[in-house]
């Protein structure tokens, strides 16, 4: 199956459902009331693990000290920050909400790309980027769909979030090295990001007993991040075998994924404010989508 025309199909899929499975994932996490910083904290240490062995088993570096500065930058843009919004909000919205929110990145990758001048700025990505506005606007103004007061605040906070990432796919992209392998970018990343939060977790006296491992909460955020990070394989294996603009496609995915986890899991059900988000930032999505770019830097890692 390894050279099937269908297996970039199958690997888009399967990586947006698993993404799109993570929000409902992040409902079940905070719903016991752990502090978001023991949330971060343990998944970190959870995807560290997996991607040491990972390095291990490919006989990729794990972490050298002259790249600590990219290491760092990426598990605070990548990692820290955007995940203790996303666990800081998740217990004021459902999962449907999440996942349109989050779906922003592409919008502000290419905002941010464009303000920097790595990108040329075409009237069609610009609609693109009003109406990915536009699709949050309908999620903020009509606040009888909300799950909680202000929640309008909190679905701001996760567009902060997606800001992060968007920042983090820029620096990916034309700050760093192109020798660096994504394997081992991701493993220092979260290596640092394992070395600031277990300590902060113990000053700030937010840990949790051992037996806490074993709770839902628990079992969700191990879920989170091996899945994700099985994700995150299948879409730059995605991105090496198929290019770009075809990987990009996982955003509708993760969308629309999310919300039916949503509905499946919490029978959530959405005013026709949040289909007209949905449809509005489908359009700006496929407006914004990537050209090809010959020199795609994480395109040549082998995952």
């Amino acid at each position: 199956m390894r050279n099937s025309p269908l297996l970039p199909y199958f690997l888009i899929i399967t990586a947006g459902v698993v993404w799109g499975g993570t929000f409902s994932l992040a409902l079940i996490a905070t719903a016991d009331g752990t502090h978001p910083v023991m949330l971060t904290s343990y998944q970190v240490v959870i995807s560290a693990i997996f991607f040491i062995g990972i390095c291990l088993y490919s006989r990729v570096p794990l972490f050298r000290l002259q790249q600590l500065p990219i290491y760092t930058l990426l598990a605070l843009l990548g990692i820290i920050l955007p995940d203790l919004l996303y666990y800081f909000a998740a217990p004021h919205l459902n999962a449907g909400i999440l996942s349109i929110t989050v779906s922003t990145v592409p919008l502000f990758t290419y905002a941010i790309m464009w303000a920097m001048r790595f990108e040329l700025m075409v009237l069609k990505r610009a609609l693109g980027i009003l109406l990915g506005m536009t699709a949050i606007l309908l999620l903020v103004l009509p606040d009888q769909e909300l799950s909680s007061i202000n929640a309008s605040y909190w679905i701001l906070s996760v567009v902060l979030c997606a800001v992060c990432y968007a920042i983090e796919n820029v620096y990916i992209s034309e700050g760093i090295n192109i020798d660096l392998d994504i394997r081992e970018l991701l493993c220092g990343s979260n290596i640092v990001a394992t070395i600031i939060l277990v300590p902060t977790t113990a000053w700030m006296g937010v840990g949790v007993p051992v037996s806490w491992v074993l709770t839902p909460a628990a079992l969700a955020i191990s879920t989170i991040a091996l899945s994700s990070t099985l994700a995150y394989m299948m879409f730059f294996y995605t991105i090496r075998t198929a290019g770009p603009v075809f990987a990009s496609q996982c955003a509708y995915i993760v969308t629309i994924s999310g919300i039916l986890w949503g509905i499946v899991i919490f029978s959530e059900v959405h005013t026709i404010w949040v289909w007209l988000s949905v449809v509005v930032m489908m359009a700006g999505l496929a407006l914004v989508t990537p050209a090809t770019r010959a020199n795609s830097k994480l395109a040549e890692q082998t995952i």
